[in-house]
């Protein structure tokens, strides 16, 4: 039986979901290290608009999304321009030419006479430039300016401007998590602390998966994929939870992760992310516990550094 055609609301989230976390450079747009892009410009790329996607279906999309994956920011980007990466032909490896067609002497040297063509030095020497012109941008801090009253841009300028500076602020939007596109910078994601702040933000900490990877996982580590980080629930009840089809729960050691240096994140949307070690791996020895769920049963596999094997009791928190 053919899957039912998604919603228009569904495939414009889905088609969101794609740019800003996964496909904004391939669909030419600027995406800054705090996943933030230019929402006039997310609009107009052919995906959305083909969908009839304008500013005000964004907003409400936005709103009603239940796990809040979006976030608006009204503001300007201070940034100079980023260089365009600019695509350089590999010289190619010359053949040597048949017997009798070799390059001609010039008169007063004596030496092949080297025509027009481009020496691979100067290629070098240009890609070297460009390269250079890359690592020397430098992205400024997003500057964030009251929103105006109605959620569209003034039609004149754009938007409101900045008092200080005349700058024009714009709407723009970012994913709040589940970026494969690599971020350089974690702004938008909240810093969680071993405190008792930081531990009743992180919560239980659990990552839903399935038993059938119990044995890999155990061996190999849980794994951020291609992801910049791990996902975990705060908690197995609320708006934020492992997915409900998930066999195996894994709950995550906050103080043991930030004392080994992995750092763990809250994403404003309640999500809470850790990108893992050098690898991208959590190892069992930050898992706090593992529990196999089954027809209704809740097996507890793994505690405190051990293997176990117990009922879970129904009142034990998590």
């Amino acid at each position: 039986m053919p899957r039912p055609a998604d919603s228009p609301d569904v495939a414009a989230s889905k088609t969101l979901s794609y740019i800003l976390r996964h496909g904004a450079e391939k669909e030419g747009l600027h995406i800054r290290s705090d996943g933030l892009v230019r929402l006039d410009d997310v609009i107009a790329r052919p995906k959305l608009k083909n969908l009839k996607i304008d500013t005000e279906a964004v907003f409400r999309l936005v709103d009603e999304n239940a796990k809040k994956r979006f976030e608006l920011v009204f503001g300007y980007d201070p940034s100079a321009p980023k260089p365009k990466k600019k695509h350089v032909q590999p010289a190619r490896k010359k053949r040597p030419p048949p017997p009798g067609y070799g390059p001609k002497a010039t008169p007063d040297s004596g030496t092949p006479d080297s025509g027009s063509a481009t020496p691979v030095d100067d290629v070098t020497v240009g890609v070297s430039e460009e390269k250079k012109e890359e690592e020397e941008w430098t992205e400024r801090a997003f500057v964030n300016l009251p929103p105006p009253e109605s959620s569209f841009d003034c039609p004149e300028g754009g938007g409101v401007a900045d008092s200080d500076t005349g700058h024009t602020g714009h709407w723009y939007i970012r994913a709040v998590q589940g970026h494969s596109i690599k971020l350089e910078g974690t702004g938008h994601l909240e810093s969680l602390r071993a405190d008792v702040e930081g531990k009743e933000r992180a919560g239980a900490m659990v990552h839903g998966t399935r038993w059938e990877l119990w044995e890999a996982l155990m061996d190999k580590g849980l794994s951020r994929m291609n992801r910049q980080h791990v996902h975990l629930a705060p908690a197995l009840t609320g708006p934020i939870t492992p997915r409900n089809n998930s066999t195996l729960l894994i709950f995550l050691d906050l103080p043991k992760l930030l004392a080994s240096n992995i750092p763990v994140y809250a994403a404003a949307n309640g999500v809470i992310l850790t990108p893992g070690d050098e690898h991208g791996v959590v190892h069992k020895e930050f898992w706090r516990k593992a529990v196999h769920v089954s027809k209704g049963t809740r097996r507890v596999v793994w505690e405190n550094g051990v293997a176990a094997d117990r009922i879970e009791g129904e009142d034990e928190e998590a």
